[in-house]
């Protein structure tokens, strides 16, 4: 069904969000989007930047993300 499908996507993109610091070794909106959106074109990366934002953010709320300075690093649990 399309729901599950549609939370399967968010799922999994949440996962290369939270990969992206690691694989960069951190840093700010523009190179974690090259990473973290890597299968979407250049093109669409100013709407996939808001929407990498978001997923930080919410990563940060939950303690697994963290921006300092506009860098962002992923945090160890």
């Amino acid at each position: 069904d399309e729901v599950r499908r549609l939370i399967k996507h968010r799922l999994a993109r949440e996962e290369k969000v939270l990969a992206a610091p690691n694989r960069t070794g951190g840093g700010d909106l523009d190179k974690l989007v090259a990473v973290a959106y890597d299968d979407v074109s250049d093109k669409l990366h100013p709407v996939a930047r808001r929407s990498l934002l978001a997923h930080l953010q919410k990563l940060e709320h939950e303690g697994r993300a963290r921006c300092a300075a506009d860098e962002w690093t992923a945090t160890t649990q």
